[in-house]
């Protein structure tokens, strides 16, 4: 038992200390990422000790697919675009790498009606060019909820096939400093 807490509290203070030294002289960063339901734009911005990333997308891979198809008409996903969120906590494992881990969401909207998404876990890497200010980056999801807000109904389900949803709402992409 003791030895399950020490290890919890080294855990505990890697975690504290370390986004302290994770890319603090650079701010924020813009950039483009591509995905399957999220290729867009971009921002993230380092805020102390956790880092907040916001993106505005389109769902390019399902549109492909549509397309493949023969569907030209794309009813249900025409108006929609995707918006992606998460709050994460660097951890440097290098000069020029960040390993990121906290929350996310991948949501579809009108920005009129409301919207419908994933929400769960997010690992991302980062890795900074040495002296460029341009970052490359992979942003792994791993989605435990999906939900729907609209004016008429808020609801959400967990189930153990959601986190498939992962394939594709994972992104890469690139990030530059201003």
């Amino acid at each position: 038992m003791k030895k399950i807490r020490t290890i919890l509290l080294m855990m505990l203070l890697v975690l504290i200390i370390s986004p302290v030294a994770a890319r603090p002289h650079n701010g924020i960063a813009l950039g483009a990422q591509i995905g399957f339901l999220t290729t867009g734009v971009v921002v993230d911005i380092p805020l102390g000790p956790i880092a907040i990333n916001a993106g505005v997308n389109y769902p390019l891979g399902f549109k492909y697919i549509e397309w493949l198809g023969g569907e030209t008409d794309g009813d249900f996903f025409t108006p929609y675009f995707t918006v992606t969120g998460d709050v994460t906590a660097p951890i440097p494992l290098g000069d020029n790498f960040d390993l990121k881990l906290g929350i996310s969401t991948v949501a579809f909207t009108d920005f009129t009606t409301g919207m419908f998404g994933v929400a769960g876990g997010t690992i991302k890497g980062e890795y900074w060019i040495p002296n460029k200010n341009t970052g490359l980056f992979v942003n792994l999801n791993v989605p435990i909820a999906v939900y729907i807000v609209t004016e008429e109904q808020t609801w959400g389900l967990v189930n153990s096939y959601v986190p498939l949803i992962g394939i594709f709402t994972t992104t890469a992409g690139v990030l530059w400093t201003l």
